[in-house]
This record gives structure tokens, sequence and C-alpha cells, in this order.
């Protein structure tokens, strides 16, 4: 029965459907309002659902912090949101129930909600539908910038059309430069851009609503204004309404990739329009001050690259850098690690942090920004990270007494059995086992202990970070005894 949208309510939220119940008070209520309408007038059942509906609005108008009117526009809310969140579901990877519990936050202040609404609508038989979708449409207005606060998807509920439509110049020319497309083709496309923009401004339609006629008016205008441009040489193209309309859906594509790029690719690229050559490590020596060797060069910026990664404000983004690539742990492991935060925003971070750093360095050494830099920011980071790592080693091995240094020097570096360790310090192949076991557990604890120092991050007990330690601690001690002890 139609009317149960006012009486019952979430009794649980899975991933896929509600499970509604039936609250007897409000149910009690709507029985009695129904029969005082039936005994009025004789109706069908929509219209009746509707006489109710305009009874229950007009006493929330007078008492909207009546607690039994309040509970059955909440009900009716929440169903409203169930209907929202199914037709948005497949907009990103969220469930289901993610949706409709933030649908839930929008939905306990019904008297807010519909202060907005027109209530002078006098017809009965179209007022109720009217209210349906004023409802339907604010909950996705509401809905849709949660979902985007959720997901870190900037564009996700808009269109690529609209996209086309919102963007400036600038981020066109940036979306499409990244795409790939070539200087010819993005000359036609910021062409055809500009000309959807003057129609679009000129009849005042929003641009879903575009009918084929109006992409027919874009491409008389791109032919029109073409003829008096000297652009680039391209394959001719019968430029028609159609592709027309085809040429703004992959502007509004590049757009989308250019802002919510892949989640399990870190290859953005930097706002540029330049065509510059060469990886970062290639420009470095040939662009700074010739009068430096390149070992002065290559210490400058290793210096610099300290310093901007020890400036850094935010301790989650030191924490961030230091667990992907210091301790090389996945995106998933970092979020863990981080208190479970979701794998997008570890991505959306990482992302933002690549480009900020990448940028800095562009500026510092004075290079044209270029896509290729991003692709060696990564080994960049990690020679960095590795090398903070081996100084963490070298600090903790100065601790060691002289025997734990002697029976490591031994048995990493002359290669020694534990058995012939023994025979040299007076003990037993077992002993000299339980030392190495020691002089390990406490090597991998003073590490785990500096690090979460130098992060001010504690550890998830098991976690992959302090698996990851004990990894390191493994491989990572015979290269450093070798430099350190020889």
């Amino acid at each position: 029965m139609p009317l149960e949208c006012f009486y019952s309510l979430p009794d649980s939220i899975e991933e896929h459907r509600i499970i509604w119940r039936i609250e007897p008070r409000l149910r009690l209520r709507i029985n009695g309002l129904r029969q005082k309408v039936e005994h009025e007038a004789q109706c069908n059942e929509k219209i009746l659902e509707a006489r109710i509906a305009r009874y229950l609005f007009e006493e929330l108008q007078q008492h909207p912090e009546h607690e039994l009117l309040r509970y059955h526009w909440i009900a009716f809310l929440v169903r409203r949101c169930e209907k929202v969140a199914r037709r948005l579901a497949h907009l990103s990877s969220s469930c289901l129930r993610d949706l409709i519990q933030m649908g839930v936050e929008i939905a306990i202040h019904p008297g807010e909600f519909f202060e907005k609404f027109d209530t002078q609508l006098s017809q009965i038989e179209y007022w109720y539908p009217t209210l349906k979708s004023f409802s339907d449409t604010k909950i996705k207005h509401l809905l849709i910038p949660k979902l985007r606060d959720f997901t870190g998807l900037d564009t996700l509920g808009q269109t690529d059309l609209g996209l086309a439509a919102r963007s400036s110049r600038k981020r066109v020319k940036e979306a499409l430069y990244h795409s790939g497309y070539s200087p010819a083709e993005l000359s036609q496309y910021l062409l055809v851009w500009q000309c959807f923009q003057e129609i679009r401004n000129s009849i005042h339609l929003g641009v879903n609503k575009f009918q084929p006629e109006h992409f027919q008016e874009i491409a008389k205008l791109y032919s029109k204004v073409r003829l008096t441009l000297v652009l680039p040489e391209v394959e001719q193209q019968n430029n028609q309404g159609e592709e027309i309309k085809i040429w703004l859906q992959n502007i509004g594509k590049a757009i989308r990739k250019f802002l919510d790029p892949p989640l399990d690719s870190l290859d953005t690229f930097l706002d540029s329009q330049s065509n510059g050559n060469g990886s970062l490590i290639d420009n470095l020596p040939a662009q700074t001050r010739v009068d430096y060797s390149q070992n002065q060069i290559v210490a400058e910026f290793r210096n610099f690259l300290s310093h901007l990664l020890e400036e850094l404000k935010e301790n989650q983004e030191k924490q961030i850098l230091f667990l992907r690539y210091g301790l090389e742990l996945k995106q998933a492991q970092i979020g863990k690690e981080l208190r479970s935060q979701a794998q997008y925003q570890i991505c959306r971070l990482l992302q933002r942090l690549n480009n900020n750093i990448l940028t800095e360095i562009w500026n510092w050494a004075k290079l044209e920004p270029s896509s290729e830099g991003l692709n060696e920011i990564e080994a960049v980071l990690c020679q960095y990270y590795s090398d903070q790592i081996d100084g963490f080693f070298e600090r903790t091995i100065q601790f060691l007494g002289r025997q734990s240094r002697e029976i490591l020097k031994l048995f990493y570096i002359a290669r020694l059995k534990p058995s012939e360790i023994g025979e040299k310090i007076q003990k037993t192949e077992t002993e000299v086992k339980d030392l190495l076991q020691a002089i390990g557990q406490w090597l991998y604890s003073s590490m785990a202990e500096q690090i979460q120092s130098e992060i001010q991050l504690q550890f998830q007990p098991q976690g992959a970070a302090e698996k990851r330690i004990t990894v390191l601690t493994e491989t990572r001690l015979e290269t450093i005894l070798q430099s350190y002890l020889q």
C-alpha cells in the first residue's frame, strides 16, 4: 500500500537493501486519517494518498517540532532517499548502504528540508507528484556533494557536456593536452568549445537539454569561424551537429580523466602546456649552473629535496610518503595503518603530493614542466627514503655493544657459521644463535621506534608496517654492516 511510506522506518540497512519495520503509532495515525478521508469522499488510492500527504504537510508547517509529524515525514524522505540512492549507485563503487546512510542524515530535519517548497499548488492531483519530484531533486543535489567527498571524485554526477560547459578555456586546453591530443586537434577542439559557449550563452538553455538543432547551430558557427582562421592542417570533417556533439563529449571525457584519474594509477599530469622533452634526472645537471660539478649538483638537489619533505606541514603527508616510498606499502595497507582510511583517499593524497613535489623540483631546477617527470618522481622518493632508513640503521648499530658488533661482523661479513663464531668468543652454537636472534629483535624494535617517532605514527599491531620493518631488518642489515663495520 502506497501509504506505507508514511509509517515504516528503517530497521537495518544492508549492503543492497533496507529492512523496513512498521511503526505502530504512525500506522495508527495514518489509518485514522484514511478512514476520515474515505468517509468524506470516495476516491482512488492515488488521490487518497495525495490528500493524506497534503494534510500531513500542512500540519508539519504549523507544528514542525511535533514528534509524530516529524517521523511521518522522516519515513517519507527515507523512502525517497532509497529511490535516489538506487539511481546514483551506478555512479561509483559505493554500495547502496553507504548512499542511503548519507541520505538518512538529510531526512532527519523534514521541516528544514521542505522550507522552500511552493505550498500554493492547489490541485491535489498535481501537488503530491510535485512534492515527490521536489524531494527527489533536492535529495540528489544534497547527496551528490556528499558522494563526491566520500569517493574523492570531483566530476561524479556531472555529464560530459556539463563538464565541457562549466570548464574554463584553460582547463579545457590542459585536459586535451594531457589526454594526448595533437596541436592540430587541440586547436580544432578549442574552436568547437568556443562556439559551443557562444551558442549556449545566447539561448540560455541547460546543456543537458540541448536538442539536435542546437548542435547543428554550433556546427554552422564553427564552419563559419573556421574559414576566418588559420588553423593547423587536419583531416577534413563533415562538421554536422552529431559530430560536434561527439567532440564536446570528448572534451568532457578529457576533463573527467584530468580531474579524476583512475584510482589504480598515479600517472596524473602537471598543469602545463609544455612539450618539454627529457627526464628529470637527465635535465637536472644540464639545466643547473654550469660552474658546479656533478657531485655538487647532486648534493644540492638532495639538500633541496630533504628540506622540501621535512617542511611538509601536515603529519599525514609525511606519514603517507614514508609508508609508500620508505616501507613500500600498498595504498590499502597505508589506509589501514592510518586508522582505516579508504584506498581512494590515499590514492588522491599521493597524486596531489607527487604533483606538488614535482612542481617544486621544476621550479628549483628552472625546467619546463613535463609529464615525463612524474614517471621518475617515485624513484626519486624511494631513493630518498631508502637513504633515510639506512641512516636509521647506522644510528642503531652505534648503540650496540662491542661483543654484539663483533658477532654481527663475524656472521654477516666474515660469513662464519654460529658454531665457528662460538669457538672464537667461547660460547656454544645455541648461545650464538640466541644472541643473533636477540640482536635482530633489538635492531627491529629500535628501527620501529625511530620510524614511528620520525613520522609521528603508532603502527598497527601485527600490521603491514611492522612486518615490512622486520623484512627490512633482515634484508638490509648485511648491506649496512658491509659499509659500517668494514
